[in-house]
């Protein structure tokens, strides 16, 4: 069994190498005009992008110093999707730069969190309406929620942004009593003080991937970390060498990447959607 699970992994990192080297624009990029968006999307993984980057129409790749960027078309209303890089820095300096070259009315923070409380189960979503970071700053987000009733598995309340991965259930439950948060994530803050710097609005979208209770591998830590393909695919060789259990954990997180990224996009996307296009 673990060999069709290990050759699965060579495959999608294969695709990943190619969608890499095919997903490029054909001109120089100098050339190409500035385009105005009604909504940039800032992710960090591809992972978490990758559900919303197939439901487009319309796709343009561009090059950018900063990220991968896709222009594209949610129903009627252009966007920039945005695939950062993981870290708090290759979010903010995403932001910013997505900013300046295509002036969006709106930024949206998508991506994964852990939950810090029993109610918040994987595959929840949250749409944080405080976000604070580990020294005690925090910023208000506006509400995009109509209503009193939420949809069941959507809940509304304080994320949290920590500087690293936290994998054990008694350091979330630590960060839930002192912080007083739903969930954690890494890059939200940073996106949100950078979006308050520019006078930009900003909204945030973040689904579940791990439970309270649940631990994290230890190589999760080290697959998050930006590299090339081939960096990838060695580091999933080296923790299955060290440790031939990870195999199973490293398929099971895939399993739900996928299934959170498609959580993700439905509403990701019909936040967007609700938006109305820019004027001509």
């Amino acid at each position: 069994m673990w060999r069709t699970v290990f050759r699965q992994w060579m495959q999608d990192t294969a695709a990943e190498a190619v969608q890499e080297q095919f997903a490029q624009p054909q001109e120089n990029p100098q050339e190409r005009p500035e385009v105005q968006v009604t909504a940039a999307i800032i992710c960090a993984l591809a992972m978490e992008s990758g559900g919303v980057e197939d439901r487009l129409d319309d796709k343009v790749w561009v090059r950018a110093a900063v990220g991968k960027v896709v222009l594209g078309r949610a129903g009627q209303v252009p966007v920039a999707l945005v695939t950062a890089g993981p870290g708090a820095g290759s979010a903010a300096a995403a932001t910013e730069a997505v900013v300046a070259a295509h002036r969006p009315r709106l930024v949206v923070v998508a991506g994964f969190a852990g939950a810090l409380c029993a109610e918040l189960r994987r595959y929840h979503i949250l749409l944080p309406n405080e976000v604070a970071d580990i020294t005690g700053r925090s910023l208000t987000l506006p509400s995009f929620v109509q209503g009193d009733q939420l949809p069941a598995g959507v809940h509304v309340g304080k994320l949290l942004s920590a500087h690293e991965l936290v994998r054990d259930p008694q350091a979330k439950r630590e960060l839930a009593d002192r912080f007083d948060a739903l969930a954690v994530d890494l890059e939200t803050f940073a996106v949100a003080e950078t979006c308050r710097r520019l006078a930009v609005p900003m909204a945030a979208v973040k689904v579940i991937t791990d439970s309270l209770d649940e631990v994290l591998p230890p190589e999760v830590a080290y697959l998050m970390r930006p590299r090339k393909w081939t960096e990838k695919m060695g580091a999933v060789v080296g923790a299955v060498w060290h440790r031939p259990g990870s195999l199973k954990d490293l398929w099971r997180l895939q399993e739900v990447a996928l299934r959170a990224g498609d959580v993700l996009a439905e509403h990701v996307l019909a936040l967007v959607q609700s938006l109305q296009p820019d004027s001509p």
